[in-house]
């Protein structure tokens, strides 16, 4: 196995779900610590044009015929580089037979923001973000050049929500800590997807994409979490900003938030300015669901953990029906 941003957030979940098997940890820092079952190998994505110092570095990696390679990397400050980080480990994995299957880390932000209902891997790109733009842009390539014995599947990940990562879950913050904050957000955003899936979820899909054999050689699918099952209101939160505000006060004995009722077409004009999803825009993870992934954890179990992280001595007041052993949603 080999893997591409190993170090970060995300890849710290995949390293640990992938824990006893060999793992080639490509990167230009050596991470803090490797496991036993870990290896490091200097490469940086970016050097050369086009791309020949990552593909020598990728031949002297001796990896055995059969090998899985997960691309994570992602330069966040440099859009154009997080480009050529990608299209440099594609022409290195064009020239090497070893390397059968690529399992290629990308966004729902594709989309773009303009949608309105349902979005699956059908919906047309219209990405607005540079960051959105780059990520597209770094996908494409892959779909269309990679070699053909070589199998692809394409992760358009949500937002990756941890309890151990606070930045990752700043609305579930701000309904918990900044109430006039939220608020004011949960008006402006009512109605417009929040998109999570648990870190632990999207590095499980990761490993199905790198395991599991697929029909087709190219496959795309969104990672979301399909968080509510029987519960309605639950089922409403990954998809409306103010109803995922309403379940974590509910959650954590706290009143109901006070919104200024704004009209839709406001709302609707707001995410327009802000480049956001637009109210009733959400994304279905039901073909990743059809393929076989059946997601080990729950995406209640994740926010209770956030809740009792931030409010350890109150009494939780309701129950997001935590999952246990976690329904697949299918």
């Amino acid at each position: 196995m080999v893997l591409t941003g190993g170090g970060g957030f995300i890849g710290g979940h995949v390293r640990a779900a992938l824990a006893g098997r060999e793992v080639v940890l490509l990167g230009r820092r050596r991470p803090a610590a490797l496991g036993s079952h870990e290896r490091w190998a200097r490469v940086d994505l970016a050097a050369g044009t086009p791309g020949a110092l990552v593909t020598r570095s990728i031949e002297a990696l001796d990896v055995p015929a059969g090998t899985a390679l997960c691309h994570l990397a992602h330069d966040v400050g440099d859009p154009k580089q997080a480009v050529t980080m990608s299209l440099n480990l594609l022409a290195a994995v064009n020239t090497c037979p070893q390397i059968t299957r690529v399992a290629l880390v990308s966004t729902v932000s594709v989309y773009g923001p303009s949608h309105r209902g349902l979005v699956d891997e059908t919906t047309a790109c219209r990405p607005r973000s540079a960051y959105a733009r780059s990520k597209l842009a770094a996908e494409r390539p892959w779909l269309t050049a990679l070699r053909a014995d070589c199998e692809l599947m394409v992760l358009r990940m949500g937002s990756v929500i941890s309890a151990r990562r606070p930045a990752s879950y700043q609305p579930i913050f701000d309904a918990l800590r900044r109430p006039l904050r939220a608020a004011a957000l949960g008006s402006l955003r009512q109605g417009t997807p929040v998109s999570y899936v648990t870190a632990g979820n999207a590095a499980a899909a990761i490993q199905f994409a790198l395991d599991t054999p697929q029909v087709a050689r190219r496959a795309t699918f969104n990672v979301v979490d399909d968080l509510g099952g029987a519960n309605a209101a639950l089922a409403r939160a990954n998809v409306n900003y103010a109803a995922m505000q309403d379940t974590v006060r509910a959650l954590a004995g706290l009143p109901a938030l006070w919104r200024f009722p704004l009209p839709v077409a406001a709302v609707d004009g707001a995410a327009r300015v802000l480049r956001r999803p637009r109210p009733g825009q959400w994304y279905s993870s039901a073909a990743l669901r059809a393929a076989g992934f059946c997601a080990p954890y729950t995406l209640a179990d994740e926010i209770a953990r956030i809740v009792d992280g931030h409010l350890p001595d109150r009494a939780r007041a309701g129950s997001v029906e935590p999952g246990g052993d976690a329904p697949c949603g299918c």
